[in-house]
């Protein structure tokens, strides 16, 4: 499990990252969302001991990045798909890194095997990869270690749709495994089909920490639709039992205050015959932008 408890990080007069405290848990894809310059990434780093936090703690497993006694056995993380060194191969990217954790060396070959690099893939140098194959390099290095915790700094730039789709199901299946996965990223609609919970910043300070289901469910924009050739009638009754009505359409009804199967029930006391009835579900982007709306530094003009 990645604990941070009152985790802050200040550089020189700018908070990039404010008393985040919270618990990343194993068994589950946890989404990182927040907008640009909230903290996500000085987040991640304090985790790997790679920026010092200016007070609280990053621990794995209870400690410190910095006191794991087999770091790559411990955390798997991609951070920056260009971070291999240009003028290697990924073969030998990848052994190196075996070779200086204690790795067997037969592991490089199940991990390019695992994110298809195996075979000529792996004998070009990295600087001459694109950014899609980059990308699976990197977390061919992430799964090295066959690690309990994983991390992901935007794992789908460069992807293309079955490079993506294939992401999404490791990740779901890492997960499954019991691992700890930590994931942040911009695809708002990529992380509504792969995330189970997720954590919201903005202006380095968490604004959500709740299951995927709950901050959809939290949106002003849930509801009931309804078509009806008897809209006006059902209004009437649904706003007498204390529910939100507007009509979109002529015979269309936007509903709120209630679950769609109360909808139903009134509809089918008053005898209303009913074309519709489905709830209507905000997206994770209608979700997000709520949630975020006080917390953008860096939005463009329109």
């Amino acid at each position: 499990m990645i604990s941070l408890n009152a985790l802050s990080k200040r550089y020189g007069d700018r908070l990039a990252v404010d008393d985040l405290t919270l618990d990343l848990k194993p068994g589950r894809v946890t989404g990182f969302l927040g907008p640009n310059g909230a903290g996500k990434s000085t987040t991640m780093r304090m985790v790997l001991g790679l920026d010092h936090p200016t007070s609280g703690t990053a621990l794995v497993g209870g400690r410190p990045y910095r006191r794991l006694r087999d770091p790559l056995r411990a955390v798997g993380a991609l951070l920056d798909a260009r971070a291999a060194h240009p003028g290697r191969s990924g073969h030998a990217h990848l052994t190196a890194l075996a070779r200086s954790n204690g790795i067997p060396r037969r592991r490089v070959d199940e991990v390019l095997e695992t994110v298809g690099l195996a075979g000529a893939p792996a004998r070009k140098r990295a600087g001459t990869l694109s950014l899609g194959m980059s990308q699976r390099l990197g977390i061919a290095a992430a799964l090295l270690g066959d690690p309990g915790v994983l991390m992901f700094d935007e794992p789908v730039n460069g992807l293309d749709p079955d490079g993506v789709r294939w992401v999404r199901g490791l990740m779901r299946a890492l997960a499954g495994e019991g691992r700890t996965v930590f994931v942040s990223s911009h695809l708002m609609s990529e992380m509504q089909l792969t995330a189970d919970h997720l954590v919201v910043i903005g202006r380095g300070r968490l604004i959500a920490d709740a299951p995927l289901a709950d901050v959809l469910a939290g949106s002003s924009l849930t509801g009931v639709l309804v078509r009806t050739p008897h809209a006006g009638d059902l209004a009437e009754r649904l706003r007498a039992d204390g529910m939100s009505v507007s009509r979109p359409g002529e015979n269309e009804l936007e509903v709120t205050g209630a679950p769609v199967e109360r909808v139903g029930d009134l509809a089918h006391e008053a005898g209303i015959r009913l074309h519709e009835l489905r709830a209507k579900e905000a997206s994770l982007e209608q979700a997000y932008q709520e949630l975020t709306a006080g917390s953008v530094e860096y939005g463009a003009g329109r």
